[in-house]
């Protein structure tokens, strides 16, 4: 949070707020002060951020559908590995729906879709921890939560608030979302 505010602070310093285009920050204040060059290399190294963004969720999306279809969650057809032990059926099918939603909608769309996404899951999580500590307190645990309920409490509020943030068509199709994807 700090580097975010002295970042800010930095670009407000170079040029009046008005006057920076809020989808390229840091590459319009460069602009803006005839830096033209470090502009460019700013925006290369940002779309190459964005992709390395990218593969890290690819990969962590298709961990989580193997070790679901592994743990009997899903279909064990998704938990089926190649010789070097590569969930390959889950990798490309995450790739290829991921393909497809870039090439059909625009970027912020398919962005907002995975924050509230991304948001529904941390409330669903923090509110399964509060559930299961009084309903389960014998059950090991392997941490320990200072300020139980206040921390899970407070992280889906945080959460909810941010989801209520979000356009009414990213709720939309959140919802046709979850409706297409669980069965009654």
């Amino acid at each position: 949070m700090l580097l975010y505010v002295a970042a800010t602070l930095v670009l407000t310093g170079m040029q009046n707020y008005r006057d920076i285009d809020p989808t390229a920050g840091f590459a319009s204040a460069f602009n803006g002060v005839g830096l033209s060059v470090i502009a460019t290399i700013i925006s290369v190294f940002a779309v190459l951020s964005i992709l390395t963004v990218m593969l890290t969720f690819l990969l962590g999306v298709t961990r989580v559908w193997f070790s679901m279809s592994r743990d009997g969650l899903l279909p064990g057809w998704f938990s089926k590995t190649d010789r070097h032990g590569t969930p390959q059926r889950v990798t490309w099918i995450a790739g290829i729906a991921s393909a497809l939603l870039a090439g059909v909608f625009p970027i912020k769309a398919v962005a907002d879709l995975t924050n509230i996404g991304i948001l529904a899951a941390f409330v669903v999580v923090c509110l399964s921890v509060i559930i299961f500590r009084y309903k389960r307190p014998e059950a090991p645990r392997t941490f320990r939560l200072p300020f139980m309920p206040v921390v899970p409490a407070f992280g889906m509020l945080a959460s909810g608030f941010l989801m209520l943030q979000l356009h009414w068509e990213t709720w939309l199709r959140f919802v046709v979302c979850l409706t297409s994807v669980v069965q009654p």
